[in-house]
C-alpha cells in the first residue's frame, strides 16, 4: 500500500460515518469483525471509529477544514518524494511527524482527529501483546455507581483524570487496555518523565500525541503542566489523562524509604503503596475542574502466587491475571483549597493501601462487582495489516538494494539486526522495577522507627 493510498484511507475513516447510533457499521471492515465471545465489536472499539460526528473536520467557528481540503492536503504531503517505501517500521511516527508539521498549524482539531487514528493504530499493537500473545486476563471491579455509568456508556464518553498506584512495569499497558475497551485509546494521554519521548517510535508517538513530559524540576514542570492542561481543554473528543501520583514505580527499596519518611512525619505507614507526591495532582485538579467532571481512582494488583508481569514475560507469552478496581469520584466533590486537594489524594492512597493489604492477607481483592470485559479482535486486524505492509516494504527494499546478493550485504544485515536486538534488550531490562534490590539493613537506627517499619 503506497503512502498516498494509506493517507487517503485515514481521511476516509476519520471523515466518514463509521457507525450509526445503533452500532451498525455503514461499511468498511466493520461487519467482518467480532469480539472474542462472538458478539459484534462496539463502534468505539474500531480503529478510527467516531460515533455521532457528522463532519469531524468541522473544527469550530474560524477554524474549519472540510474533508475535501484535508484530503487535498494529505495528497500534497505524500506527493512525489514521499512514497510507501519510506513507511517501514515506524510508519505511524513518520505519518504523525508529517501531519504535525503541515496540518497542525492549519487546524489543531483536524490534526488531533487524524493523530488519534494514527496513535490508536500503534497502541493496538501493544494491546495485541497483552490480549492475544500473552493472554493476560484483566479482572475489573467497580462500585455500583461506576458500574451503572459504564452500563450507560458514560465511561469513555467523558473527560476524566485517571490516578493509579504504580505497581509494576506494565500497569500503564493495563490502563491502555481499559481505555481501548472504553473507546478512548487514541485520546488517552499521560504525564511522563521527559526521557521517555526520546525512545524510538513509542516515545516519538507519545510526543506527537501531545503527552505531557516533566523534568522533575517543579519550577519548569508547573509551566509544562499548565500548558498541557490548556491544550486538553480544546480536545475535540473525550480524553483520559493518566497520572501516577507516586511519581515512580513501587519497589521494596522505595517502600522502605517511604515508610521511614512516614514514620518521621507521623503519617500512616504504607505497606503496599508509596506516599503520593501531591503537587502535580493539585495543579491538575485546579486546572481541569472546569472541563473534567470525574476522577477515576484505579487500584492495581497481582495475585501473590503469580510473578509480577514485565515486558520480558509478555514478549515470552507468559500469562497472568491482574486485578483493577475503579472508583469514580465527581470532580465537584473534591475540596476547593490546595491543602484540601492534597489531603484528599493522600487519603485515597491510604485507602488503596488498606485494600491491597486486605487482598494480601485474605485474597479478597474488592467487595465491588466483577465487570466482565471482553477482548476485541481489532488489535489482531491491525497487527496483521502492519505485518503485511512491513513485509512488503522489506521485500521491496531488498529487491531495490540487492543487499542480500553479496556476502558483505548479508553480513551488514545480520549485524544490523543484532544491534537492534541488543538495543531492545537493554531497553526492556532497564525498565524492570525488580532490578532495584531492597537494602539489607533498614535505613534508620531509631528503635521505634524500626518497629514501625517492620510491622
Amino acid at each position: 500500500m503506497g503512502a498516498k493510498h494509506f493517507l487517503e484511507k485515514i481521511i476516509g475513516y476519520v471523515g466518514g460515518e463509521i457507525a450509526d447510533e445503533d452500532g451498525v457499521f455503514q461499511g468498511g471492515i466493520g461487519p467482518a469483525l467480532a469480539d472474542a465471545e462472538g458478539g459484534p465489536i462496539e463502534p468505539e472499539g474500531l480503529v478510527g471509529g467516531v460515533v455521532g460526528l457528522e463532519n469531524p473536520f468541522r473544527c469550530g467557528v474560524g477554524d474549519e477544514l472540510d474533508e475535501a481540503v484535508a484530503l487535498g492536503l494529505a495528497r500534497e504531503l505524500v506527493a512525489d518524494d514521499f512514497d510507501g517505501d519510506h513507511l517501514a517500521g515506524g510508519g505511524e511516527a513518520v505519518a504523525q511527524a508529517v501531519f504535525f508539521v503541515l496540518l497542525r498549524p492549519l487546524s489543531k482539531n483536524c490534526y488531533s482527529r487524524i493523530n488519534k487514528l494514527l496513535t490508536e493504530s500503534l497502541w493496538l499493537e501493544l494491546i495485541w501483546l497483552i490480549d492475544w500473545w500473552a493472554g493476560i486476563k484483566i479482572e475489573l471491579y467497580t462500585d455500583s455507581e461506576t458500574l451503572q455509568l459504564m452500563g450507560k456508556k458514560i465511561l469513555g464518553k467523558e473527560n476524566a483524570l485517571v490516578i493509579c498506584n504504580h505497581r509494576s512495569d506494565i500497569d500503564w499497558l493495563i490502563g491502555w487496555v481499559l481505555a481501548q475497551r472504553s473507546g478512548c485509546l487514541g485520546s488517552t494521554v499521560a504525564i511522563m518523565k521527559k526521557e521517555v519521548k526520546f525512545l524510538p517510535v513509542l516515545g516519538w508517538s507519545m510526543w506527537f500525541a501531545e503527552y505531557i513530559f516533566l523534568e522533575r524540576d517543579w519550577a519548569k514542570d508547573e509551566t509544562s503542566l499548565k500548558s498541557g492542561f490548556r491544550h486538553l481543554e480544546h480536545m475535540p473528543f473525550p480524553f483520559w489523562l493518566a497520572l501516577f501520583v507516586e511519581g515512580t514505580r513501587f519497589t521494596q527499596t522505595k517502600l522502605l524509604q517511604a515508610q521511614e519518611f512516614a514514620a518521621s512525619k507521623g503519617l500512616p505507614i504504607p505497606r503496599n503503596v508509596l506516599i503520593p507526591r501531591t503537587k502535580g495532582f493539585v495543579t491538575a485538579v485546579q486546572s481541569l475542574r472546569p472541563f473534567v467532571p470525574a476522577i477515576y481512582d484505579c487500584t492495581y494488583a497481582v495475585p501473590k502466587s503469580e510473578a509480577s508481569p514485565t515486558l520480558v514475560r509478555i514478549f515470552k507469552g507468559i500469562s497472568c491475571p491482574v486485578k483493577v478496581q475503579i472508583k469514580r469520584h465527581k470532580m465537584e466533590e473534591l475540596p476547593e483549597t490546595d491543602d484540601g486537594i492534597g489531603q484528599w489524594c493522600k487519603d485515597a492512597f491510604v485507602a488503596k493501601d488498606a485494600l491491597l493489604e486486605k487482598y494480601s492477607t485474605t485474597e479478597i481483592f474488592s467487595e465491588q462487582d466483577l465487570q466482565q470485559i471482553r477482548r476485541h479482535k481489532t488489535s489482531i486486524l491491525v497487527v496483521v495489516c502492519w505485518l503485511c505492509l512491513l513485509g512488503f516494504l522489506v521485500y521491496e527494499f531488498f529487491q531495490w538494494t540487492s543487499l542480500l546478493s553479496s556476502w558483505e550485504g548479508i553480513l551488514f544485515t545480520v549485524l544490523f539486526l543484532l544491534l537492534v536486538t541488543v538495543i531492545m534488550e537493554i531497553f526492556i531490562h532497564s525498565s524492570q522495577s525488580e532490578r532495584s534490590k531492597p537494602p539489607m539493613v533498614l535505613p534508620t537506627q531509631d528503635p521505634m522507627k524500626q518497629k514501625l517499619l517492620q510491622t
